[in-house]
C-alpha cells in the first residue's frame, strides 16, 4: 500500500469537533440557572449531538492520536472521556477487548444470545453505571497486569467525580447531565451493534460491516469502513476507504456486509432492530443488508 500512515502533528478536523464539547459544555454549566424549561432541553438536545460527535473522535483517537504531543494527547484522552461519559483507560481497555474478539467470544461488550438490539443498547448503557462490579473487574485486571492501575483510578475518578460534583452542586443540572451522557451511550452503543450486524468474528473478511455513505462518513470521520478498521485498526481515518477498495480486491470485504446506508439511517435502524428480536439468533455467513447497496470497490 502507497500511502503514508503517519498522523498529523494535530489532527484540525477532529479537534474541531472536540472544540464544540469545549463550547457547550460550559455554556450548560453557566446557563442552566437563566434557562427555561425548552432551554434547558434545547441545551441537553445539543449536548446529546456533541456527544455523538465527539464519540467518532474518542474512537479515532484511541487508535491514532489526534494531537502527537503528550501533553496534548493526554489532556485530549480525558477531555474526551469526559465528553462521551468513559473514563478513558477504562474504556480504551474494554475497546481493544472488542478488537482482540471482534465482536466474537471473549468480547465484553458482546450481545448475548437472543437479546434484543433494545435490550442490548440499554444493557450496555445502564449496567456501567447501576451495576458495574464485572466490567470494573475485567477492566482492573488487564490494567493491573500492565501497570496502568493509577491512570485507570484517575480517569474514574475525573469523569465519575466530575458529575458527582454538579448533581451535588445543581442537582437538577447535575442529573440532566447525566441524562444527556445515558442517552448518548446508548446511541453508542447501538454503533457498535449495527457496525457488527450480522458478521463473522472466525472469518477475516467477515468482522465488520462497511457503509458507503458519503454523507455519514464525512461527518463521522469515516467512521462506516468499520471492516477495514479491524483488519487494520492503526489505520488513519483518512486512508480507510482506498483500504477498503484494496481489501476488496484481496476476497477481504464481503459483499454482502457492504451497504450504502449510514448505521443512522432509519431503514437500518429498523432492520437491525428487527432481525435482533427476542428470539435466538445463528452466527450469519450470509448477510441479508446489502438490498440498494453497492460494493466498496465501485
Amino acid at each position: 500500500m502507497n500511502r503514508p500512515l503517519a498522523a498529523p502533528t494535530l489532527d484540525l478536523p477532529q479537534l474541531a469537533v472536540h472544540a464544540l464539547w469545549w463550547a457547550w459544555f460550559p455554556a450548560f454549566l453557566l446557563s442552566w440557572d437563566h434557562l427555561g424549561l425548552w432551554g434547558r432541553v434545547g441545551m441537553c438536545v445539543v449536548g446529546w449531538a456533541v456527544l455523538f460527535w465527539n464519540y467518532a473522535v474518542l474512537h479515532n483517537h484511541m487508535h491514532v492520536t489526534i494531537a502527537r504531543p503528550r501533553p496534548l494527547h493526554w489532556l485530549f484522552s480525558r477531555t474526551l472521556g469526559m465528553a462521551c461519559g468513559f473514563p478513558y483507560r477504562g474504556y480504551f481497555i474494554h475497546h481493544f477487548n472488542h478488537h482482540r474478539f471482534n465482536d466474537g467470544p471473549g468480547d465484553w461488550g458482546q450481545r448475548r444470545p437472543g437479546e434484543s438490539a433494545l435490550r442490548y443498547c440499554l444493557r450496555s448503557a445502564l449496567t456501567p453505571w447501576f451495576w458495574p462490579f464485572e466490567a470494573v473487574a475485567n477492566v482492573w485486571r488487564w490494567a493491573r497486569r500492565h501497570h496502568q492501575r493509577t491512570e485507570l483510578v484517575l480517569d474514574f475518578l475525573i469523569v465519575d467525580g466530575a458529575l458527582l460534583a454538579v448533581i451535588v452542586w445543581r442537582p437538577a443540572l447535575g442529573l440532566a447531565w447525566w441524562g444527556v451522557l445515558l442517552v448518548g451511550q446508548f446511541c453508542i452503543h447501538w454503533l457498535n451493534l449495527a457496525a457488527h450486524f450480522e458478521t463473522d468474528s472466525t472469518q477475516r473478511g467477515a468482522l465488520g460491516t462497511t457503509s458507503t455513505s458519503r454523507l455519514y462518513n464525512l461527518f463521522f470521520f469515516n467512521a462506516g469502513y468499520h471492516q477495514a478498521h479491524h483488519l487494520k485498526p492503526q489505520a488513519p481515518w483518512r486512508v480507510l476507504p482506498v483500504m477498503t477498495q484494496e481489501l476488496s480486491g484481496k476476497a477481504l470485504v464481503r459483499p454482502e456486509l457492504v451497504t450504502s446506508r449510514a448505521p443512522i439511517n432509519p431503514l437500518w435502524v429498523v432492520k437491525v432492530a428487527k432481525r435482533y428480536s427476542a428470539e435466538p439468533c445463528d452466527r450469519q455467513t450470509a448477510s441479508t443488508i446489502t438490498s440498494r447497496t453497492h460494493s466498496a470497490a465501485t
